[in-house]
């Protein structure tokens, strides 16, 4: 269905095929321990080709296990069937429109769940996509709109309380230039006292949520390796980083000019 060689095994030969997730430590302990299977059709031994790793999704697996058996088709038909799983490729993709329609109407003759236990359900690679991908979307905006929504606030208190201050300073300022300190030196001053102001929760918010977000990353890199990707997950922190830098630059430039308009009047 995906593209990949069909698995051939010989007679009474069994393989296995693993999650992504998988690490090789947990495969090599598995098959270690698991080379030869009994069922009701006899004894199976493990292959020469004893796993596979290509992706092939998460909805085959179980909860609470990595890897699946694969067996051959003559003693899968000896074996007492609990789920069947059929699969169709189309000659031509299918349109988000006629997918619908077509899960429409399945489930109108195939009822999810049947008056003698039997349950039913279909899956459209073009519904699953679509809505993974719209799931993604609202996820990722969500996040986002949070981050800067949060950083707005902390901002404007940042910015608020300097500007609220401004008052105060303007007394200070002027004795300095009455002492014949330059102006350049007063506004190195007041640079100087922005960025410190400015720096110190901006630089604890960075490294507490550096140490937590490389924890969590770190927790979940086999999920995100797999199912994401290095590539995709770097993009998406250095454009929220990317938005908040500008925030952060536009409130502080902003502060700083009205600061020492403030001072000078």
């Amino acid at each position: 269905m995906l593209g990949y060689e069909q698995i051939t095994l010989a007679e009474n030969e069994f393989t296995t095929h693993w999650k992504p997730i998988a690490t090789e430590e947990e495969r090599d302990s598995f098959l270690a321990g698991h080379t030869n299977v009994e069922t009701d059709a006899g004894t199976l031994h493990i292959s020469r080709q004893p796993c596979y790793e290509e992706a092939i999704g998460e909805t085959l697996y179980n909860s609470y296990t990595n890897v699946l058996y694969v067996f051959p088709d003559k003693i899968c038909r000896k074996l007492l069937p609990v789920m069947r799983n059929r699969y169709i490729t189309t000659a031509k993709s299918i349109s988000y429109e006629n997918a619908c329609s077509l899960e429409k109407l399945f489930m109108s003759e195939y009822l999810e769940q049947t008056e003698n236990g039997a349950s039913y359900g279909v899956r459209f690679s073009t519904l699953q996509i679509n809505s993974t991908k719209a799931n993604n979307f609202i996820l990722q905006a969500a996040m986002l709109y949070g981050a800067v929504v949060l950083m707005v606030i902390c901002l404007t208190v940042l910015s608020l309380q300097q500007l609220l201050d401004a008052g105060q300073y303007r007394y200070r300022f002027s004795v300095l230039r009455k002492l014949g300190v330059e102006e350049k030196h007063i506004g190195n001053l007041i640079l100087k006292q922005l960025i410190v102001w400015f720096g110190l929760p901006v630089i604890t918010a960075i490294t507490v949520a550096a140490v937590v977000t490389g924890c969590f990353i770190q927790m979940i890199w086999a999920e995100i390796s797999a199912y994401i990707g290095s590539t995709a997950l770097l993009l998406q922190i250095g454009t929220t980083a990317a938005i908040l830098t500008v925030l952060l630059t536009c409130y502080f430039l902003s502060t700083w000019i009205i600061f020492q308009h403030a001072v000078d009047t």
